[in-house]
């Protein structure tokens, strides 16, 4: 398992081969004024140290103040800010390794996993982001997808004990979010096939990385985590029509 400590203002992470060109992106970020992310700070063979951002992660289960239309709302515009601050990354296939495949057609820098336990809250206020090892060259549908997915949320399963929403109360969550962004109308369209298509790749890998004994993936299949994606792609394309209309 990845262990992950904070000194003072300072955070070590252990580093994979992506890790640097991670840094560059941090870097890139700030120098657009993007500051909502950890800066690099330094780099060494088998560690990261990034720059901590204050605040309190939405974790599960979600507090009242992560569960609240203004976190919501500002989530997504942080997601826009990111995106519009990744555009101009200056990609060079010659030196990029990233952990993820770079998705067609690439409008920015993806985080990859956007969701509410990758951003930093102060009260009802999103601040910040962390976790970028799975940032990646891509279209910005995908991470607002994934995003609605884990924010709305469009899943089968309990929030750790806590029930999700009503149905419509996702719906209302999942456009909201969409507003906020500022998403395309031909992105609200195929929105849904991209959280889909994120879940079978989620799934792909999960079971990839256990089969090879990576313990993090192991556990997480053995916690059910492969069986609730397949459960919610099942879901999704049962309600997808219904859910494709509401957001446009």
């Amino acid at each position: 398992m990845e262990r992950i400590t904070k000194t003072d203002d300072r955070v070590h992470r252990p580093a994979g081969p992506w890790t640097p060109t991670v840094h560059r992106l941090l870097a890139h970020l700030h120098e657009q004024g993007f500051v909502a992310a950890p800066a690099p700070i330094a780099l060494g063979d088998a560690l990261e140290t990034v720059s901590f951002v204050p605040g309190v992660a939405g974790e599960y289960p979600w507090t009242e103040d992560v569960a609240s239309e203004a976190a919501l709302v500002t989530s997504a515009r942080l997601l826009r800010q990111f995106h519009d601050a990744a555009a101009s990354f200056p990609l060079d296939d010659s030196v990029d390794v990233w952990s993820q495949a770079a998705r067609v057609p690439v409008e920015t820098v993806v985080h990859g996993d956007f969701a509410p336990y990758n951003v930093v809250y102060d009260g009802i206020a999103a601040v910040g982001v962390i976790d970028f090892d799975t940032a990646h060259p891509g279209p910005r549908v995908w991470d607002v997808a994934s995003a609605v997915y884990r924010f709305a949320p469009f899943t089968t399963g309990a929030d750790e004990g806590r029930p999700v929403p009503a149905f419509e109360d996702r719906i209302t969550r999942a456009a909201e979010f969409c507003r906020a962004y500022g998403l395309d109308d031909r992105s609200r369209g195929m929105l849904v096939e991209t959280i889909t298509a994120g879940l079978v790749a989620l799934v792909t890998t999960l079971e990839t990385e256990a089969a090879a004994g990576n313990p993090k993936f192991v556990s997480d299949l053995a916690h059910g985590h492969a069986d609730l994606y397949r459960a919610d792609v099942a879901w999704l394309e049962e309600h997808g029509d219904r859910i494709t209309a509401a957001l446009r």
